[in-house]
């Protein structure tokens, strides 16, 4: 009889065991050797893990007893299976091609680092003991839905941008009406559309955090459904402080669908060109809702004094659109698989600390171009010190929560600077980019109707060009990432928009407007469309399968913060001029001047850091020839040291 404490020999059956076909994997493992003593002659006590053939897999359980072997995409293989060493006692070098051989040898079995385990003669490994060192969630299996059922899904994401671009759109065009109505200043009035634009900014990091988590379909809905809701109370209540509590809680549902959109995508989309196709159709949304939000808007607002609130209901009835098809065609999130070290728990500190820092930050340059003083008003000052306190500490707790607990991070800050930092600097183009194009569009608003006297509606009617252009920009993304190299794009998207910056900056104000002002519009779009059609494209491929809606958060996350910032730099520029030199004229151009700078910015972290990179779809591919180049060296060291 063997001694109880002799050790054992692990080895992995693919296959059923019945006798016939019985393979095993051996493979080396990494550097600590589980039983120091080499010399060791203790024969080895085989135990094989068996798996069932057919798609429901079990771990050598009891009968009636399925305990799921889960295969984590991201995990290397070394955290997937039990490893063996072909290295024995006397030679070091001898291969075994049989089971029998390998026993009558002995040789040293090599685990874990840091980590001993023995099993006495005759027993099993428990499958938990096993499962539980894996990771917590298996690959999902692909989605195949047929084209028409993929046009239909592309269709229904892009309904969620163009709703969110609509509100955006529409809100800050009804302002006068609604400080007409509630009788209180526009700029208080403004805070009806900021309050929206700054919780939706906000939440975006957890939401993406917990559509990972819990599912996408679902909370999509969900998100799309509590929107609605809000926009009808929207319509209902005259109480300026209540309005603008219902538009923030209308951010929030939004922020809630935009993460989970993406990751649907993401995850349901894994063929070129359609992955491409169906991410450009997610920001086409932005352009085609962006026009028709400002017209519609504007003729209904103009029909009476009252008829603002009207505006809340149709984008009420256009939300309902994604919430009805959406629940028929987005495919169902793969069931979670439940093993002993499962850990769907969320990191609520982590999600406090970020949302409040992005909440202060938001407010204070907000409300720095609202308040006739500006950033003299002291509480400004110190709302965005503590945001940057706030960010600070984020950043460090992440990072201890990742080496001292097991609760998953909010956000893995690995994220950014894995990849040789391509994740960070996909974020900072989109960031200088959108900021440009969010300056010029708060700067044409005062141009036309501080400058030239228009009234809102024609104000919309001289920058319609921009979104219909717009939906032609994102139309072409699809056709051109194919063809052409990712940088390449992203640098014509910034020169183009420094261009429709530039055109601004240098006409009269008494030119015509087809000479300068039709084509700054024209050739505006494309910083903005081009980046986030390729952008979504690069921020997907680059991130795991569970990060897909986290990922889309940080992106949103970048662009709504842009937004923001884009409109404090060009009021503050603005306004310190025009206060300087008593000519308002001059202060949009400086302005639109230093939009241009942005714009530039923008095309050089594309071609520096992105130089490398080739087609959109294929930055997968360097990635991962990036790391099987670091695996190679680090297996050539280790056997170097050997």
């Amino acid at each position: 009889m063997a001694s109880s404490s002799r050790p054992m020999r692990i080895t992995i059956d693919p296959t059923p065991t019945n006798g016939e076909g019985i393979s095993r994997i051996r493979d080396d493992i990494d550097n600590a050797t589980l039983y120091p003593a080499s010399g060791s002659n203790t024969p080895w006590e085989e135990n094989r893990f068996s798996f069932a053939s057919g798609p429901s897999t079990a771990v050598n359980t009891p009968a009636g007893e399925d305990k799921p072997f889960l295969f984590p995409s991201s995990a290397p293989l070394s955290r997937m299976t039990t490893r063996v060493s072909d290295i024995s006692e006397k030679e070091g070098k001898e291969d075994f091609d049989d089971v029998d051989e390998f026993n009558e040898k002995p040789e040293l079995l090599e685990g874990q680092k840091d980590k001993e385990v023995e099993q006495p003669s005759g027993t099993q490994t428990p499958p938990e003991s096993l499962v539980g060192e894996l990771e917590s969630y298996p690959t999902p299996t692909p989605v195949r839905l047929s084209k028409s059922k993929q046009i239909i899904l592309g269709v229904v994401m892009m309904s969620t941008t163009f709703v969110a671009s609509a509100t955006s759109s529409s809100t800050l065009l009804v302002i006068p009406s609604i400080a007409k109505d509630l009788e209180v200043t526009e700029l208080q009035a403004q805070w009806v559309s900021s309050a929206y634009a700054l919780a939706n900014g906000c939440g975006l990091l957890l939401a993406g955090r917990v559509a990972d988590l819990y599912g996408k379909k679902w909370l999509f809905l969900i998100g799309m459904g509590l929107f609605v809701v809000f926009n009808i109370i929207s319509g209902v209540i005259r109480n300026y402080i209540a309005i603008c509590v219902v538009r923030a809680f209308a951010g929030l549902a939004i922020s809630v669908s935009l993460p989970a959109a993406f990751g649907i995508i993401g995850t349901t989309y894994t063929e070129e060109p359609g992955r491409t196709m169906a991410f450009s159709a997610l920001a086409l949304g932005y352009p085609v809702g962006g026009g028709p939000g400002m017209i519609f808007a504007g003729v209904v607002a103009g029909a009476s004094s009252r008829s603002w609130q009207f505006v809340f209901f149709i984008l009420a009835g256009l939300a309902l659109i994604p919430i009805v098809a959406g629940a028929f065609v987005i495919p169902r999130d793969p069931p979670k698989m439940i093993t002993t070290t499962t850990n769907r728990r969320v990191d609520w500190l982590g999600a406090f600390l970020i949302t409040a820092g992005l909440c202060l930050f938001s407010f204070a340059i907000t409300q720095s171009g609202l308040v006739q003083n500006g950033w003299a008003q002291p509480y400004i000052g110190v709302c965005l010190g503590l945001s940057v306190v706030l960010f600070l500490v984020w950043g460090f707790w992440e990072k201890w929560v990742v080496k001292n607990t097991s609760i998953p991070p909010l956000v893995d800050m690995s994220i950014f600077s894995r990849h040789e930092w391509k994740v960070t600097s996909i974020l900072c183009l989109s960031f200088c980019g959108y900021l440009s194009v969010a300056g010029w569009l708060y700067l044409a608003a005062i141009w036309y109707q501080n400058l030239k006297g228009d009234s809102p509606v024609m104000n919309a009617v001289h920058v319609i060009p921009a979104p219909i252009v717009g939906m032609i920009a994102c139309v072409v993304v699809p056709l051109l990432a194919p063809r052409v190299k990712a940088s390449y794009l992203l640098i014509i998207g910034g020169v183009t928009t420094s261009i429709a910056q530039v055109l601004f900056a240098v006409a009269p104000v008494d030119l015509t407007y087809w000479a300068c002002e039709f084509l700054s519009c024209c050739f505006l779009p494309f910083g903005a469309d081009f980046t986030v059609g390729i952008g979504n494209v690069l921020i997907s491929n680059l991130a795991n399968e569970d990060e897909q809606a986290l990922a889309g958060a940080l992106f949103q996350t970048a662009l709504q913060i842009a937004s923001t910032v884009g409109v404090c730099c060009a009021s503050l520029v603005q306004t310190s001029v025009t206060n300087q030199h008593g000519n308002l004229e001059k202060g949009l151009k400086d302005a639109f001047w230093l939009m241009a700078g942005f714009s530039w910015l923008s095309a050089i972290i594309a071609a520096v850091t992105l130089r490398k990179v080739g087609l959109a779809k294929d930055i997968g591919t360097l990635v991962r020839g990036h790391e099987l180049e670091k695996e190679k060296r680090r297996q050539d060291q280790q056997q170097s040291e050997q």
